[in-house]
């Protein structure tokens, strides 16, 4: 093929002499106790059914660390492994690789100097790809590092789009700017819904087509939970909301504005004619072996329309109550009680608190072949095998209270109501709980002792609910401490004296401070921990809701049953070292 004498040698085949098989990775993290035996069996069915590779499937299934796998491979090759971080590629090395070479064999150029190529790949074992590699760079030295896949696909998704398609955009003709003013007649009433010359469809051009893949997988990629693109009078913005906090990733052209908000129409299904009026839509995209959903809504605003697409969890079923950040008391209960044979469970807290997470948690808890699970959403936000869901239509006249009539006509042991909104659904709901089935459901409430009173509020019978409650929890989420680049720190002498912390609190304190990385983009946070109030009402409480709820007596009352506050949750995850003093301070209800 090409004289190779000198190129670098290849990679070395570890695993032992010869005609003795290397150990293969399941066999590797069950005798390193990274994994169990039946953890592998999962991980193997998985990899059977979406396939891929076996370290990549018990990634997603929640049984391995990203860290952990790498540092296990890379010990196993003998190779050393590269971060998604620490990949930077110069053009000189970015373009010397063809690029159906880099998305074919899962290859990362990281450098180029002086005639020597550094790459990554997924199978440094791939001694023919080396080879080839060899002849079209025309290197002097070849060196294979090791990534696994999620650092690949985090690359193809990140960087090596970015460089791609921004260079591809900017420098095409097909974009023009566009003459006339995009706020005239955005906010007026009446008149045509879409001027003609909006149905002349400007998502068909293949960069807008790039720009908005690009959008979507990268906010999949960054952990975003929501999308938003925003028109200003003399800009485009694209913002990702991560970790609860939006943070601006992109402004591109503003004549990209109308035909990016085009595009994302037309994936999700709505009419692009349309212009001044909201509208609601989804997109399903496969990327690889996984089903991402978003949901779209569009927004007339002056200088254009507003999108904001959210991502969706479609596979629910990994989530595991014993991963959801309870302390060992919560826990017990929420398992015992979401057990019980009738009876109302609430989860309860503002928008994005993650209630709906927990509330799967619980379903999957108890989902079992011999029990009856019906759940009414809007929107079905994520699936889980053997459950029945219901989508809320209420233009079909399929609204929470009309389905949940008909549920209770379907022989049901466990129903799911998405929230309480109003007291026709909260009064079936309640009655349902008292007539053999257990009933979930979620409120917007800010924490336990509002709960009680939100339901009074509704007008509902004060006796009825009493004997309905089983088991009320509050949640917030805050964000969480990067591992990568957090230190340790004393709470100062001014938080000692905010919150009152006792010399044992301190003597076990683990607190750490935020500092900021590539790995976590800066921020000093990646990811969100859950902090919960939560309360088990016993006949005390009971008898105070019987006689109409007086705050202060439902606070003695949770007291007596030493109740740990939210707030108090809060600070203890932050002395844990999991968050930091001042997202601990977030977790406090607002007095009333």
């Amino acid at each position: 093929m090409t004289d190779t004498s000198s190129s670098s040698p290849r990679p070395p085949r570890t695993g032992g002499p010869p005609g003795r098989r290397r150990p293969r990775l399941g066999e590797q993290l069950v005798a390193a106790n990274l994994a169990t035996e039946a953890q592998v069996r999962q991980g193997l069915a998985h990899q059977k059914t979406h396939g891929g590779r076996l370290g990549s499937a018990l990634i997603t299934l929640g049984h391995l660390d990203e860290k952990i796998l790498e540092a296990q491979l890379g010990k196993q090759l003998g190779l050393q492994v590269c971060e998604v971080e620490s990949i930077n590629p110069p053009p000189e090395a970015l373009f010397r690789i063809p690029e159906h070479m880099i998305r074919s064999f899962e290859l990362v150029p990281i450098s180029w100097e002086k005639g020597k190529l550094v790459v990554g790949m997924t199978d440094p074992g791939n001694f023919a790809v080396i080879d080839d590699l060899r002849f079209v760079t025309r290197c002097r030295e070849l060196e294979v590092r090791l990534i696994t896949e999620t650092t690949f696909r985090r690359f193809l998704n990140t960087r090596f789009a970015t460089a791609m398609l921004m260079d591809e955009i900017t420098s095409d003709m097909a974009l023009q700017d566009h003459d006339a003013s995009e706020a005239e007649g955005y906010l007026s009433a009446g008149g045509a819904e879409g001027d003609p010359d909006d149905l002349d469809d400007p998502s068909l051009d293949p960069p807008v087509i790039r720009l908005v893949n690009y959008l979507l997988l990268n906010a999949v990629d960054r952990r975003a939970s929501d999308v938003h693109l925003e028109p200003y009078e003399t800009f485009f913005r694209v913002r990702y909301r991560i970790d609860g906090r939006l943070s601006t990733v992109l402004t591109p052209p503003g004549r990209l504005q109308r035909p990016v908000t085009a595009r994302i129409k037309v994936l999700s299904g709505m009419d692009i004619s349309v212009r001044r009026i909201p509208q609601d839509g989804h997109i399903a995209l496969k990327v690889g072996d996984e089903d991402i959903h978003f949901r779209v809504s569009s927004l007339p605003t002056v200088y254009g329309e507003k999108v904001v697409v959210r991502l969706l969890k479609k596979e629910a079923h990994l989530a595991d109550l014993n991963r959801l950040g309870f302390r060992p008391d919560q826990l017990s209960d929420v398992k015992r009680i979401t057990k019980l044979p009738q009876g109302l469970v609430l989860v309860t807290g503002p928008t994005g608190s993650g209630k709906t997470t927990t509330v799967h948690a619980m379903v999957n808890h108890i989902n079992d072949p011999e029990v009856n699970i019906t759940t009414i959403e809007d929107p079905v936000e994520a699936t889980i095998p053997g459950v029945n869901h219901v989508q809320i239509q209420e233009r079909g006249g399929v609204d929470f209270g009309a389905a949940l009539r008909s549920i209770l006509r379907q022989d049901p042991d466990v129903v799911f109501v998405g929230e309480m909104r109003d007291k026709e659904v909260a009064s079936i709901a309640i009655k349902a709980s008292l007539t053999g089935h257990l009933v979930l459901s979620t409120l917007h409430t800010n924490g336990v002792i509002e709960t009680f009173n939100r339901l009074l509020d509704m007008d509902l019978d004060a006796s009825l609910l009493a004997s309905s409650l089983r088991l009320v929890l509050a949640q917030r989420l805050l964000r969480r401490l990067c591992t990568g680049c957090s230190k340790p720190a004393l709470p100062s002498l001014d938080v000692i004296e905010e919150f009152k912390l006792t010399a044992k609190q301190l003597a076990t304190a683990s607190a750490r401070v935020a500092r900021g990385c590539s790995r976590c983009m800066n921020t000093g946070y990646r990811g969100r921990v859950a902090v919960y109030e939560s309360i088990v009402p016993n006949e005390a409480i009971a008898d105070i809701l019987r006689q109409g709820g007086d705050e202060v007596e439902l606070r003695s009352a949770a007291n007596q049953l030493d109740m740990v506050w939210m707030f108090e949750a809060g600070i203890a995850r932050a002395l844990a070292g999991a968050t930091t003093i001042d997202e601990g301070r977030r977790s406090q209800v607002p007095a009333r």
